[in-house]
C-alpha cells in the first residue's frame, strides 16, 4: 500500500484551547485524542468527535463537569443531593447532557453555571424526576441555554 505520511499539529487540552490556527488546520488533542478544526479566528477551534464521551457518576455532592463530558449519567450508589457545575471557560457551542438514572428516591440533581454565567437566565437548574434528562449548550456572553 502506498501512502503519504501527514503529521498534524498537536497538544494538550490546555494548549489546544489556547491556540488559534490557520483556517482548515486540524489539531490533535493528545489528552483525549479528539480533533479540533481551526477557522483562523476561533481560539481552540471547533471540536470534532466521532462519538459522545459518556461519564457515569455514582458519587454525590459537588461534581465538576469537564469540557470533554458530553453526557453525564448520574447513577448514585447512595442517592443524595448532587450539584454538577459547568465549565467556567466554555467554548461557543459546547454542549453537555445530563441523565438522572437513580432508580429510587426523589433526590435533586442540580446543574449549575459557573460564577457570572447563567442557564436560561438562572444560576442553576434542578431535576428531581427519575429518568429525566437535560441538555445545555453554550451560546457565548456567559449564557448557557437548555435545548
Amino acid at each position: 500500500m502506498s501512502h503519504t505520511q501527514v503529521q498534524w499539529a498537536r497538544g494538550t487540552t490546555a494548549q489546544v484551547a489556547a491556540y488559534t490556527g490557520p483556517s482548515g488546520e486540524l489539531v490533535l488533542n493528545t489528552d483525549d485524542w479528539s480533533l479540533q478544526a481551526q477557522d483562523g479566528v476561533t481560539t481552540g477551534g471547533w471540536l470534532l468527535r466521532p462519538r459522545l464521551a459518556v461519564r457515569i457518576v455514582t458519587a454525590t455532592g459537588s461534581q465538576s463537569v469537564a469540557a470533554t463530558d458530553d453526557v453525564i449519567a448520574w447513577q448514585p450508589t447512595t442517592p443524595a443531593a448532587t450539584t454538577f457545575t459547568l465549565p467556567s471557560s466554555p467554548r461557543l457551542g459546547e454542549q453537555h447532557a445530563f441523565k438522572y438514572l437513580a432508580a429510587t428516591g426523589g433526590f435533586t440533581m442540580t446543574v449549575a453555571a459557573a460564577a457570572s454565567q447563567t442557564i436560561d437566565g438562572q444560576a442553576s437548574i434542578a431535576i428531581s424526576v427519575l429518568y429525566a434528562a437535560l441538555r445545555v449548550v453554550y451560546l457565548g456572553s456567559n449564557s448557557w441555554v437548555i435545548i
